[in-house]
């Protein structure tokens, strides 16, 4: 045997190593890779606190957070995958809670107007408040929602997503994912999207203030004129 013909061997062997070894670090990576895309998918990078104030449901079936007996009652119509209602619900809805919900001024409503010809996740984000809200966790879904809209509404699918943001706030995934398999509260939030068409809401974030239709830059001024009115 020929030195040239065993040293052809071993630089073949050499070669065939470094593709083994180019083939495990790629699968590495590709594992690293999606590990690190579940994290993302399911983290919540703001703090969601439970409300404080009186929770429930309207004689619509609407959820609301504070006093039912509150002077001024505030309609929210929004859409879970409008960037503007999540501004107003990380950066306003504090305030708003801060000073008007809790201190029993405020009955806060929640109305979903999902605007499906643009945001097709917007009516699957609303399902899952409600699916949520069945095991009483609405409010906690809906933060989980608007914190994390960057995320989901770029989902071609954000259903296990949403499945993830369920274990997060603590209720039962199974029952969760049940409920949007089944399309539990579509029917209602379609309803619901129809309502506020009728009344002549055309853009989220809207807001009724004792039933005035207002937008968010007029919303605290028109809350005010609303307590004064009721001697507030």
């Amino acid at each position: 045997m020929s030195v040239q013909s065993t040293r052809g061997r071993r630089v073949k062997a050499a070669r065939n190593n470094n593709l083994l070894y180019l083939y495990i670090a790629v699968g590495v990576i590709a594992v690293i890779a999606i590990t690190a895309l579940v994290v993302l998918l399911t983290r919540n990078t703001t703090e969601i606190k439970t409300p404080t104030a009186p929770v429930g449901r309207t004689e619509d079936g609407f959820y609301y957070k504070g006093n039912p007996d509150a002077p001024v009652k505030v309609i929210a119509f929004e859409d879970y995958q409008c960037p503007g209602c999540a501004f107003f619900t990380r950066n306003l809805e504090p305030i708003l809670e801060r000073d008007y919900i809790n201190t029993g001024k405020v009955q806060f409503i929640y109305h979903e107007l999902p605007l499906t010809n643009i945001h097709p996740n917007a009516l699957p984000a609303a399902e899952a408040a409600r699916c949520a809200g069945d095991q009483g966790k609405f409010w906690e879904m809906h933060g989980q929602l608007f914190a994390n809209q960057s995320i989901w509404s770029q989902l071609n699918s954000p259903l296990n997503t949403f499945s993830g943001y369920a274990g997060i706030i603590g209720i039962d995934r199974a029952a969760f994912d049940s409920c949007m398999q089944a399309a539990t509260h579509r029917e209602a939030i379609l309803a619901a999207a129809q309502s506020a068409a009728e009344l002549g809401v055309q853009a989220t974030p809207s807001f009724s203030v004792n039933g005035q239709i207002v937008d968010s830059n007029r919303l605290f001024t028109a809350i005010d004129a609303a307590l004064r009115a009721a001697g507030r």
